[in-house]
């Protein structure tokens, strides 16, 4: 390592673990870095540092998981080293410019549209329509195409897809599958998981396209490397075949996408695949005060499938980490809401600086509720929304149309918005005369004379719309506010919703022409974007991209989409068994593994303060449900402050001081749980093991569910076990006659 330099603002303010890992110049680089330990820093000014060394722009990628992300490194490397052209994107983005630049590798023209999961299930819709296999119509569009996307992220075409499957639903899918590629194909079109399968699979099998790329891309960095897919895997390995230049950051304790194809041994065996590759730790965390940092990692050390490693900070001890329990989730949502509202009226924090986690979306009805009652601003962090409304929806139709003719999923979109009297048994023959002809639908209603069974108003607005776009289409070059200027002009839709009486369309039409606001100021970024890039940006947006974090609001989102964020004050909801760990995580360590993880990235979002909220009873999906506190609650340390904000709890405290038989006091003892047991283990009550069964054990039932036991008295026969299950209250068992699984033993 060379020596820092005070005059070098790459190398001055680093420690010696980030100045190594930036000044690191030839071969295999593993970067393990911790929640908070300035990862992005090292990563930009690692980018300057090739740049600052002779490297060309030209010859270096830079890999993230997020469009927000990306455009953070960029402006900092631009900061750094103004005037720099580095190639930073998603994967995802890396993969489409990709297929654009070298359309002729993967049979497309560069034009292609990348449909979005609701135009991604209308085209397997339709191919499962097409399907003969005795048995498609048992399954939903929606759970064949979570077969076929699983497929494309382990690099299986249809035929290897088929030869591989021996379950009915995989067999049927694959079926599906080759229709469904076929669509696609005949639509100049292709799916999210497309974008990282073909150039994946390209780079795997076609030696001139791989040697194309050795070429140009010298050095490769990939950011938050512990959630790499097979498809994404691949990528890497093959575009750093040739230099051996791949540098990735990670780390293993962070790895939560499974469920999206994600493996975390891709980091755990980024050593076994680059013998040579050099490891630097960045265990020093900016984040977040020293209890907060305790809490998380007493929780995530009992995790098995990780590299160990401690977290240190200079930060402040700060405020211990609070578990707080609630009546209901009714009441944990007040509360919360008014500590939020109390906490900003005495000047001590603003709105912006606090967060809402949620295992789910479905979860934050109630903290939304509780928000507008109390007049709290917030936003919920989910995806891009505005884009996403219907009428917005239908402009963007018109677009993709415009860039990609054969596009018929985006033509029976725009071809009646506005109306222009085409009705549905017309665009059948339309489909029937261009499936005979194997012609889009745009380029069939051009020719709707030559169609007999279509006449009249139906012919002559179907003429009239191919005609429209063959006029629009000659503005494809324009600035890409421009051209949505002129669709709503031409089209007739702005005149439809400003003629309009009903009072919503007011608002309808506000939001078409903020999405030429939207347009204008993404062409401003840069000067060179088309209307295909605008198109592009919007359809490979996550989660955390709609997410304005200089709105003074409280910010509503998900574990998963906190990834990469931080707030000072941080509440995480509904810490429930069931529901994190989620019930589906129960059955398998791997599982149990990653609910812990995401548990631990949530945390490790605070910097000053962190409540761990859970209730006694939980509304959701339709029921009252007896929530029982999640079995992390019980592996915290002992310095995890606990209360009990219920009523219930304070009667409790009344009846003792009369001498009463208190209520029993599941909190406390499933918080007090001194040891986790990660994967359930059948138990025969009546055996030598029924020892571990006690009040605070967290079991499961087949019939019943997750429960937790409230007493267990008598002996021998007579022996009984009383358990409170989340959905069918109390129940008694006697002992030797019932199986149960333990989640959690105290």
């Amino acid at each position: 390592m060379t020596e820092l330099s005070a005059n070098n603002p790459i190398l001055a303010d680093l420690t010696p673990e980030q100045a190594d890992a930036v000044q690191h110049m030839e071969g295999p680089l593993l970067i393990l870095a911790g929640a908070g330990s300035g990862k992005t820093r090292v990563i930009t000014r690692r980018v300057a540092h090739l740049l600052q060394q002779g490297v060309k722009p030209y010859n270096v990628l830079a890999i993230t998981f997020t469009n927000k992300a990306a455009q953070e490194m960029r402006q900092r490397i631009d900061t750094l080293l103004p005037g720099n052209r580095v190639w930073i994107s998603t994967f995802h983005s890396f993969g489409a410019r990709i297929m654009r630049q070298y359309a002729e590798h993967f049979d497309l023209d560069k034009n292609f549209t990348i449909y979005d999961m609701d135009d991604r299930l209308k085209v397997i819709k339709i191919a499962m329509d097409a399907v003969t296999v005795p048995g498609v119509e048992k399954f939903t569009p929606d759970r064949i195409g979570n077969a076929i996307s699983r497929a494309k992220n382990q690099l299986l075409t249809p035929d290897a897809f088929y030869r591989q499957e021996n379950d009915f639903l995989g067999q049927i899918a694959s079926h599906v599958y080759a229709i469904y590629q076929k669509k696609l194909k005949e639509a100049n079109a292709v799916d999210f998981d497309d974008l990282l399968f073909m150039p994946a699979l390209a780079l795997q099998t076609n030696e001139d396209f791989r040697n194309t790329l050795d070429a140009r891309f010298k050095y490769i960095l990939i950011d938050e490397y512990q959630d790499t897919n097979q498809a994404q895997y691949i990528m890497a390995r093959f575009l750093s075949k040739a230099s051996q230049n791949i540098c990735v950051v990670g780390d293993p304790d962070q790895s939560i996408y499974k469920w999206r194809g994600s493996d975390i041994r891709n980091i755990l065996d980024f050593e076994r695949d680059f013998p040579k590759a050099k490891v630097i730790t960045l265990d020093r965390n900016y984040r977040s005060t020293k209890s907060i940092l305790h809490a998380a990692s007493t929780l995530i050390s009992r995790n098995k499938n990780r590299k160990k490693k401690g977290l240190i900070t200079d930060n402040p001890e700060g405020e211990a980490v609070k578990v707080l329990t609630f009546d209901s989730g009714l009441d944990e949502a007040d509360q919360i809401a008014r500590q939020i509202k109390d906490k900003v009226a005495s000047e001590k924090a603003s709105y912006r600086d606090f967060a809402i986690f949620v295992r789910m979306n479905a979860l934050t009805r109630t903290i939304e509720s509780a928000f507008i009652k109390n007049g709290i601003p917030y936003q919920i962090v989910k995806g891009l929304a505005f884009f996403e409304r219907k009428e917005n929806k239908d402009i963007l139709a018109y677009l993709r149309l415009l860039v990609n003719p054969q596009d018929n999923i985006s033509f029976l979109r725009a071809v009646n918005e506005p109306a222009r009297g085409i009705g549905k048994v017309s665009l059948e023959h339309l489909s029937g005369f261009a499936e005979q002809h194997q012609i889009g639908l745009l380029r069939a209603a051009a020719n709707v004379e030559k169609v007999p069974n279509i006449k009249g108003k139906a012919a002559k607005g179907l003429k009239e719309f191919a005609q429209l776009m063959h006029v629009l289409r000659e503005h494809i070059e324009d600035k890409p506010h421009e051209v949505i200027q002129l669709v709503l002009e031409q089209s007739g839709y702005r005149a439809m919703l400003k003629d309009s009486r009903d009072p919503e369309d007011e608002e309808r039409l506000a939001n078409v022409e903020e999405l030429i606001t939207a347009a204008m100021q993404f062409y401003n970024e840069d000067g060179e974007r088309t209307i295909t890039d605008f198109l592009e940006q919007i359809t490979l947006a996550s989660d955390v991209d709609g997410w304005d974090e200089k709105q003074d609001h409280v910010s509503v989102m998900t574990l998963h989409a906190s990834k990469g964020l931080e707030f000072p004050i941080v509440y995480i909801l509904a810490v429930e068994e069931g529901i994190l760990p989620h019930e589906r995580s129960l059955q398998k360590d791997e599982d149990i593994e990653e609910e812990r993880r995401l548990a631990y990235v949530g945390m490790t979002r605070a910097m000053r303060e962190l409540f761990l909220c859970n209730s006694k009873v939980r509304e959701f999906r339709g029921q009252s449900l007896y929530a029982i506190p999640s079995s992390f609650l019980g592996e915290l340390p002992e310095e995890v402050q606990r209360q009990d904000l219920s009523i219930s709890s304070q009667r409790m405290a009344s009846y003792s001081g009369f001498g009463t038989k208190a209520p029993f006091d599941w909190n406390k003892a499933a918080f007090t749980s001194s040891s986790a047991k990660v994967s359930p283990s059948p138990v025969q009550v009546g055996d030598t093991l029924s020892e571990e069964l006690r009040p605070g054990t967290i079991v499961q039932h087949e019939g019943y569910g997750i429960g937790q036991i409230l007493d267990v008295n008598g002996f021998g026969a007579l022996r009984k076990v009383k358990i409170r299950f989340a959905t069918q209250g109390d129940k008694t068992f006697v002992a030797d006659k019932v199986k149960l699984k333990i989640v959690n033993k105290k």
